[in-house]
């Protein structure tokens, strides 16, 4: 009796697995839950052609043929698709179409100049007396000072000058992380109105320009955060971006990361003016495209789910100004349904590119990538054991940083070329 058990459920199990992989449960598994694109895009999904019907929508035309539904968006909107598997399994696709979303792609080297929201203590000095006053009041690195007996400052200088005017203690406001911290503190000598720190109230350095989006004046450069080299926190505060040229390479290798070396003047009129620095980039508003293009007119930015492992193009600055064109492959791409970083791996495989610079090297952070004639996303890492092969985000995900800035018409892949430490 145990036997004959033990065979039908083997029996069972096996007709179970065999009809898993039967063309109907292939088709009904593949099935979609959701689907995203943009107005005027056409996706197919899998059916069972004899029982197959969809909400009426004005935005989606549809078309049944060869058991595939094929859907085609004729304006932004939403529409339920829905039918029933062998007459009986219920099944719905919701599909959801957005705008399409059109910019310029960039490539071009940039300089970039973000004067932080108050002077950031990076590091602590001894007076002639051997004390640090601040040290002594539990100061920390990546404090970033704002105000000095609830006066306002913003840079080093407005520090420097308010301590002039101190007696023997301060009242300092300071930011750390997300909280405010009011600090006291005391000069041993009411004559030496003196901090013993060191701060710094600006960065300054060289990356590339990712698009630009003409219908509302708005940038995206770098793919990622600009953190501050000594502290690891992220700059706050806001900047210009302005024309660099690329003046020298240093080629990556296995353990040792490249290098773009660039070089800018931040006294030449701003191509743009940074509002943001985020996870994603850093972005704000220009008011005329950039020069030296590659990818002549506009171009839709990809929904991640266009996005596909296959051949692309990467544009960036090898040498001067000049925007080029790399072959590269996009070897593995994640589905992300919110704002991620890390969407992609891309590997170089253009000959050119890599006898010049060995893969990825720092400074092609927010190098715009290209694939089926749609910008799918930017490079922001390179991974140092394989300079060949790096991370990039998708563009959609840069593109939607942008959606509520000021329009203002009326190992990161970021080359630091300047930091100056001021002592307070």
């Amino acid at each position: 009796m145990a036997g004959r058990l033990r065979t039908i459920r083997f029996i069972g199990l096996l007709a179970i697995a065999v009809t898993c992989f039967t063309p109907a449960v292939q088709k009904m598994a593949s099935t979609p839950t959701e689907v995203n694109l943009v107005s005027g895009d056409t996706v197919a999904v899998p059916t069972d052609d004899t029982h197959t019907s969809n909400s009426s929508s004005t935005h989606f035309s549809t078309q049944t043929a060869s058991s595939t539904l094929t859907v085609t968006s004729t304006s932004p909107g939403d529409t339920d698709i829905f039918g029933k598997y062998f007459g009986m399994i219920p099944w719905k696709t919701h599909v959801h179409a957005e705008p399409a979303a059109r910019v310029i792609v960039g490539g071009q080297a940039v300089g970039i100049r973000i004067q932080s929201h108050g002077p950031v203590v990076v590091g602590f000095r001894r007076l002639t007396d051997g004390s640090s006053p601040c040290a002594s009041a539990h100061m920390q690195v990546g404090d970033r000072i704002v105000s000095i007996n609830h006066q306002h400052i913003e840079t080093a200088a407005d520090l420097q000058q308010a301590l002039r005017k101190q007696a023997q203690a301060v009242h300092l406001t300071v930011v750390r992380g997300n909280s405010v911290k009011e600090i006291q503190v005391s000069f041993k000598d009411p004559g030496v109105h003196q901090l013993g720190l060191y701060v710094r109230d600006r960065t300054i350095g060289v990356g590339t320009l990712t698009f630009y989006d003409p219908l509302h004046h708005t940038f995206g450069a770098l793919g990622h955060l600009i953190t501050d080299a000594d502290t690891g926190k992220p700059v706050v505060g806001r900047g210009g971006l302005y024309p660099a040229a690329i003046t020298g390479l240093q080629p990556g290798a296995a353990g040792s990361p490249g290098e773009k070396r660039g070089t800018f003047s931040s006294a030449s009129t701003p191509l743009g003016h940074i509002d943001v620095n985020t996870p994603y980039g850093v972005f704000g508003s220009m008011l005329q495209p950039p020069a030296r293009t590659s990818v002549p007119g506009v171009i839709d930015v990809a929904l991640p789910e266009q996005v596909h492992v296959g051949p692309a193009k990467l544009y960036t600055v090898v040498h001067g100004q000049q925007v080029e064109a790399f072959d590269v492959q996009i070897d593995n791409v994640a589905r992300q349904p919110s704002p991620a970083t890390k969407s992609m791996i891309v590997r170089v495989t253009d000959p050119r590119l890599l006898h010049q610079t060995g893969g990825i090297i720092q400074g092609m952070s927010g190098s715009p990538l290209v694939q089926d004639n749609r910008l799918i996303g930017a490079v922001t890492h390179v991974f140092v054991s394989d300079p060949t092969r790096g991370y990039a985000v998708y563009a959609m995900w840069m593109l939607k940083q942008t959606e509520h800035l000021t329009d203002n018409t009326s190992s990161s892949s970021v080359t630091f070329i300047h930091r100056r430490n001021y002592a307070v």
